[in-house]
């Protein structure tokens, strides 16, 4: 396998995190048809799908640049944003709990990127 210069796996983490976006934004379509029906709910369904499903996709691209054991956890930046999606569009509370957690998320992501791109702390 050819060494990973750091241009590369920055392309890998923008990649992983166009990822988790877009599986948060498939989820969120999903918790919307949820809650609405008809044809309206079955195209937030269709929507949450090929969002989610494009997500998988971009996730299998990013992997070509970079580490598994430092792409993937950086996948968790989508919990973050579903806290934020949650918030924004189904009038979701933001606690202090999920603040704290979100914010250790966050940490871990920006610790795992510079890890990924050999910088050292």
């Amino acid at each position: 396998m050819k060494t990973k210069s750091g241009k590369t796996i920055s392309l890998g983490i923008i990649l992983i995190l166009v990822a988790a976006t877009l599986s948060s934004l498939g989820q969120l379509a999903w918790k919307l048809g949820a809650d609405g029906s008809g044809i309206y709910a079955i195209i937030l369904y269709v929507i949450g799908f090929v969002s989610a499903g494009l997500g998988m996709f971009v996730m299998m691209a990013a992997f070509r640049f970079g580490e598994v054991s430092i792409l993937q956890p950086m996948m968790s930046i989508g919990f973050a944003l579903s806290i934020l999606f949650g918030a924004l569009f189904l009038n979701e509370s933001i606690t202090w709990y999920k603040l704290l957690g979100t914010a250790f998320i966050i940490l871990g992501s920006v610790l795992l990127g510079i890890e990924g791109n050999g910088e050292k702390v």
